[in-house]
């Protein structure tokens, strides 16, 4: 192996470490020396490759949020109707969200406590994917498939509709204050996969122009 193989192979170790110790015990106890510790390499290489802690956890979240930022982006340049691209791109949302439900809840966790880097990525989301979640929204009302109102309206309306019942779902958490059984039903509902892709479904056919 080379010796920028090698490099290269650190740097991935680093952050693959970084990231299974936010899983396991969040962001703050993501220190330096133990990430260092977990890759096998010493502190001189992490200097080497990511100058600071703050770089690393910068770059951490960057290379987590990459493969949703391209899936998005595949759906908004793929063929079909401008409202099934908006469906797929949601539903790329919906996937990622349960799949990387821990680490999603260690960063805004993270942010609320003044990680930031943290701070500074959820800031910049505005000009990332729900940038082309709203190209998609105008492309539908131009071929006529979604009812004109402002695009963010219709962003908003379809996100809660995805999101706003596990929000729900999270508050009834602790004291059975409906009944243990409704807790568990509502938690079913909110983050099952067919229950969430069912609402946004119901959620685009609202949203059709009257009469179509």
């Amino acid at each position: 192996m080379t010796l920028a193989a090698k490099r290269a192979a650190t740097r991935e170790l680093l952050l693959a470490e970084g990231r299974e110790i936010v899983v396991r015990d969040g962001f703050a106890a993501m220190t330096v020396r133990r990430v260092a510790e977990a890759a096998g390499a010493n502190l001189g290489s992490f200097v080497y490759h990511f100058g600071s802690r703050d770089a690393f956890v910068a770059e951490l979240i960057e290379t987590w949020y990459a493969p949703l930022f391209e899936r998005v982006s595949a759906e908004v340049a793929g063929t079909g109707s401008a409202r099934d691209r908006l469906r797929a791109a949601i539903l790329q949302l919906v996937d990622f969200g349960i799949d990387q439900d821990v680490f999603l809840g260690r960063l805004v966790m993270a942010a609320a406590s003044g990680e930031s880097a943290a701070r500074g990525f959820l800031r910049s989301l505005t000009r990332r994917h729900p940038r082309l979640l709203l190209r998609l929204v105008g492309a539908a009302q131009q071929e006529g498939q979604i009812a004109t109102a402002h695009p963010l309206q219709v962003v908003c309306f379809l996100m809660a509709s995805v999101g706003l019942p596990r929000l729900v779902a999270s508050a009834w958490q602790g004291p059975p204050l409906f009944g243990s059984d409704v807790t568990a039903a509502m938690a079913r509902i909110a983050r099952d996969r067919p229950y969430i892709v069912q609402r946004l479904d119901w959620a685009l056919d609202g949203l059709s122009p009257r009469g179509a």
